[in-house]
């Protein structure tokens, strides 16, 4: 089990002063990066080997939003490893220990060149899994469809990260911008539940499309190929 205090700053709230998903998302990564360092399993150590870690789906519950300034406590952990599929837990607690995030992740191990999974990973300290009374279940397979295109979105150099593709924040980003700041003065997302198919990359052009309907659906393709779909409640917020 591995925690750490993390202070909502101005860049990662919107105008309701509550963390930004996409923030969210990359609050959860850091803190969870941090800890496989730690272990011994990080992205220095993978790139010894020439490996890199990469998501294949992630689950969060929003109970309430992270605000403006608030300090939070980031705790995370990893499950028992299935296979070549390595799971991670998160959950977000404010200062009163209430717990106001939970998220569930599956994660795999590539070859930075071939892009192949790893099935046994060499070199590599074993994972020990863990669990914790506040984790929720593993992202489970999204069902339904998503055919009527809402945006349109072509990569850019500033969303690449340090594994060469579009990193996983960047996609909530573009699930995000499919619709406008008067949508989010009404509505609050409490959940989202996001596969990642394949890569995207430098230069490609993503094609995003929504079943325009609640629970949003909104699936995202390259060159008619989908590389993600992720589901979305939201709740309708009480005007002021």
């Amino acid at each position: 089990m591995y925690k750490e205090k993390v202070q909502i700053t101005s860049t990662d709230v919107d105008e309701n002063l509550e963390v930004r998903l996409s923030n969210l998302f990359k609050i959860l990564q850091e803190v969870g990066s941090n800890h496989a360092e730690k272990l011994k399993v990080g992205h220095w150590e993978l790139f010894k080997h020439n490996m890199i870690w990469v998501i294949i789906r992630m689950e969060v519950k929003i109970y309430r939003a992270p605000i403006l300034d608030e300090v939070v406590t980031v705790v995370t952990h990893p499950g028992e490893t299935k296979s070549f599929v390595y799971p991670r837990y998160h959950h977000i607690y404010d200062n009163k220990g209430n717990l106001i995030v939970s998220a569930s992740s599956l994660w795999t191990i590539l070859d930075k060149t071939t892009r192949k999974v790893v099935i046994k990973p060499t070199g590599l300290v074993p994972i020990k899994g863990e669990s914790h009374k506040d984790d929720i279940p593993l992202p489970e397979k999204i069902v339904g469809e998503a055919n009527n295109l809402v945006d349109t979105r072509k990569v850019k150099y500033t969303e690449i990260d340090l594994n060469g593709h579009l990193n996983n924040t960047s996609y909530i980003g573009y699930i995000l911008d499919t619709h406008d700041a008067p949508f989010y003065r009404e509505h609050r997302i409490s959940s989202i539940n996001i596969t990642y198919e394949k890569e995207i990359r430098d230069g490609q052009e993503v094609k995003m499309y929504s079943n325009n309907d609640f629970p949003e659906i909104i699936r995202g393709t390259v060159d008619g190929g989908n590389h993600f779909i992720a589901e979305l409640t939201y709740e309708k917020r009480k005007q002021k």
